[in-house]
């Protein structure tokens, strides 16, 4: 005799059995993954228990912090520059002085740009090196890309 399980399951429903269960609309408390050893459970629950994280996903969260730093810096320079732009539009007898400031704050800035990108793509050469995932690798920054875009963005007074 051949029972015919989703004939039953569309039935079940039609009479409206599956209204109003418990949970509803909440997730499923599964203990464990019945798919996964009770051995790898356990130490990856005690692992969890302690609040370890593997070191790969530390240091994919310290790239993703640098990369926003960077990114600040730009952002920085670029206010700084309108900043003094308007400035010397009210007062275009100091420009000389502004525009010499700016140039060495300029200057300084993509120095630190450019070592922070630097010292970003060695984190992340090394994260692709040890990360156990191959599509959690991150690509790395192109530096003529980047001096290029700086310029374009923070050009000189």
């Amino acid at each position: 005799m051949r029972i015919n399980v989703d004939k039953q399951i569309q039935e079940a429903m039609a009479r409206g059995d599956f209204k109003d269960l418990p949970g509803k609309g909440k997730p499923q408390k599964i203990a464990r993954n019945p798919f996964v050893p009770y051995e790898v459970w356990l130490t990856n629950q005690i692992l969890k228990d302690s609040s370890f994280t593997p070191r790969w996903i530390e240091v994919n969260k310290e790239i993703r912090t640098e990369n926003v730093e960077i990114e600040k810096l730009l952002s920085n320079i670029k206010a700084r520059r309108k900043r003094l732009a308007n400035l010397i539009h009210v007062n275009l007898s100091k420009f000389e002085a502004i525009q010499g400031t700016f140039e060495l704050e300029r200057t300084r800035a993509l120095q630190a740009y450019t070592t922070q990108l630097k010292d970003l793509n060695q984190k992340i050469q090394r994260f692709n090196l040890t990360t156990p995932v191959r599509s959690k690798q991150q690509r790395l920054h192109n530096l003529d890309a980047a001096i290029a875009r700086f310029h374009e963005e923070c050009p000189s007074l």
